[in-house]
C-alpha cells in the first residue's frame, strides 16, 4: 500500500507539477561587521561577474558572458543571487530547478571575503528556496582537488556522489558530484 500511496505521488508530481516560485527580494544583510546587499542577479551584473571569476579563478572565467546570459534568461526555473558590500561583487551563486532537484550551477566568493560564512550564506539560502519549490535533492559538482570547497559542502550535509572524468576540459580535472537530500522517505525534512 505505501509503494502504490508513493507512485502516486510522484505520478501527481510529474503531471501537476506546482509553479516554480523564485522570487527574492532584496535585502541587506550584516555579516561579520560587514553590511552586504544580497538581490537577484541581472544583465547589469554579469561584468561584475566576469570580474569576480577572474579573481576566484586565476585569471580564468569558466563561465562566459554568454553562459551568464543565458542562465540569467532562464526566469522559470534559473535563479542567480549576487552579493555586493558597497558597489563591490563579492561572491555570487546559482541554481537550476528541474524535476524535485535543486541543482548549484556555479558559486563564487572573492577570495578577500572568503571564510566568512558568505559561501555558506548563499547555499544555505538556495537550500532553502530549492525546499520551498518542493526539491527533495540538491546537487553540484566540484573539482575532485578543491579540498576547501568539498568541506563547505560536506559541512552542510552534501555527500560524494560519483566521479564526472575530465568535467573540467579545459584543464583535464575530474568533478566530484555531491548530493543531499532534503527529504527523507516519509517526506520529513532532513
Amino acid at each position: 500500500m505505501a509503494l502504490i500511496a508513493t507512485m502516486l505521488k510522484k505520478f501527481n508530481y510529474f503531471f501537476h507539477q506546482p509553479e516554480i516560485d523564485l522570487t527574492f527580494p532584496s535585502y541587506a544583510l550584516r555579516l561579520n561587521g560587514q553590511t552586504l546587499q544580497i538581490m537577484k542577479a541581472s544583465d547589469e551584473n554579469i561584468s561584475d561577474l566576469l570580474i569576480l571569476e577572474e579573481q576566484v579563478y586565476s585569471g580564468k572565467t569558466p563561465w562566459n558572458k554568454f553562459s551568464f546570459e543565458s542562465e540569467l534568461k532562464k526566469h522559470s526555473n534559473s535563479i542567480y543571487l549576487v552579493v555586493y558590500e558597497s558597489s563591490t561583487l563579492v561572491a555570487f551563486v546559482g541554481m537550476r530547478l528541474q524535476a524535485q532537484e535543486g541543482h548549484i550551477t556555479n558559486i563564487a566568493v572573492k577570495p578577500s571575503y572568503q571564510h566568512q560564512g558568505i559561501g555558506t550564506y548563499l547555499l544555505n539560502a538556495m537550500i532553502e528556496l530549492a525546499r520551498k519549490n518542493h526539491a527533495v535533492q540538491m546537487t553540484l559538482e566540484v573539482r575532485v582537488d578543491n579540498d576547501n570547497a568539498k568541506s563547505v559542502y560536506q559541512g552542510l550535509g552534501f555527500k560524494p556522489n560519483f566521479v564526472r572524468k575530465n568535467y573540467y576540459v579545459s584543464e583535464h580535472v575530474d568533478a566530484l558530484s555531491m548530493i543531499k537530500k532534503l527529504t527523507d522517505r516519509e517526506g520529513e525534512e532532513c
